[in-house]
């Protein structure tokens, strides 16, 4: 499952998930925050994936990066952090930071939200 919510103190989408997380689940969740007109051209996303499994493979990371570029294209930047705790979460997520390749996307892995929080509310975007 993949949740969402607008945090607007912060400005911050917050995301979460739990349970399986399938390549579908990413891609679909891709698109609903393409088509979301309600969010803001400079996209700063938190993605708490302590509680999630994932359930693709090394092989399957290009379609997501290739649908990751489709659907941030209407974004001036998209600056995701991804709390991580599991070790083949974060190796997952690790290749897909080191494998993108997109001008406006910036990936950040963190072990707690304080400094994820502290990543994406800085000017930074490396």
């Amino acid at each position: 499952m993949i949740g969402m919510t607008f945090n607007e103190t912060h400005g911050i989408v917050e995301v979460i998930y739990k349970g399986t997380i399938e390549i579908d689940d990413l891609i679909n969740f891709g698109k609903a925050l393409n088509k979301n007109e309600h969010l803001p051209r400079q996209l700063i996303m938190l993605t708490d994936a302590r509680e999630a499994k994932y359930n693709f493979t090394i092989k399957e990371i290009p379609i997501i990066i290739k649908s990751m570029q489709e659907n941030t294209k209407r974004f001036e930047f998209v600056k995701a952090a991804f709390i991580q705790i599991k070790p083949k979460e974060t190796a997952m997520s690790t290749v897909l930071e080191n494998k993108t390749k997109t001008s406006n996307y910036y990936h950040k892995i963190f072990y707690t939200k304080e400094s994820a929080l502290k990543w994406l509310l800085s000017d930074s975007l490396q």
